[in-house]
């Protein structure tokens, strides 16, 4: 069932979690929602409704999202912070991997499929476009590209003549895609291994093959 368009004015989440036992509590609460949105639906997913899945009280939700609109803009805001954390964990884990191997690994994860992405589907792509404002989309954007450059400035083998704006063109044609994959939705037999084929071209752009 699609998500109901949300309207205007739309809260944003009250705080942002920074000790521990709160960054649990919204983990646990994003986890529920998430689920509700799988099994019943978007619309199915309502303040009562994530808290009767998660054991909160629902005065705990109200803690940190004053209304439904809050908390699914918090989780898309959660999606993007949660891919940085991965690519500079990742990049942190293996400082070392030459120049090929990283792109790849770039690719992959921003298109999320690595198999550790959070949730994201069409129906939350839709409710994106009704939370977020063009600042928002703006400062994704600003960013995820600059951990791509960090990332890559640190990487070894770089090919010369590989310059920021070559990275940031190849990480907006990564993303883009991601986005316009999820609008669309099309069949596997329509794109075949879609993230495959983008981590060719930008190896072919940034690596030289």
């Amino acid at each position: 069932m699609p998500a109901t368009p949300l309207t205007p004015p739309v809260a944003r989440p009250l705080k942002r979690p920074v000790q521990a036992r709160a960054r649990f509590t919204v983990q646990t609460i994003y986890d529920g929602l998430v689920r509700i949105w799988l099994r019943d639906g978007p619309d199915a997913v309502t303040m009562k409704a994530v808290a009767a899945e998660t054991g909160f009280a629902v005065g705990t939700l109200y803690d940190y999202f004053p209304n439904r609109a809050a908390l699914l803009s918090g989780y898309v805001r959660h999606c993007i912070d949660d891919l940085i954390r991965r690519l500079e964990a990742d990049a942190a884990a293996e400082p070392d991997l030459p120049w090929a191997p990283r792109i790849v690994r770039l690719v992959r994860m921003t298109c999320g499929q690595d198999g550790a992405a959070p949730c994201f589907d069409h129906d939350m792509l839709m409710v994106e476009h009704a939370i977020a404002e063009e600042k928002h989309h703006r400062r994704a954007y600003e960013e995820l590209s600059a951990a791509w450059l960090r990332i890559l400035e640190a990487t070894p083998g770089r090919p010369p003549g590989i310059d920021a704006a070559a990275i940031r063109a190849a990480f907006l044609i990564v993303l883009g895609t991601r986005r316009y994959v999820l609008l669309v939705e099309p069949t596997g037999t329509e794109v075949g291994d879609w993230a495959g084929r983008l981590e060719r071209m930008c190896l072919g752009a940034l690596a030289g093959g």
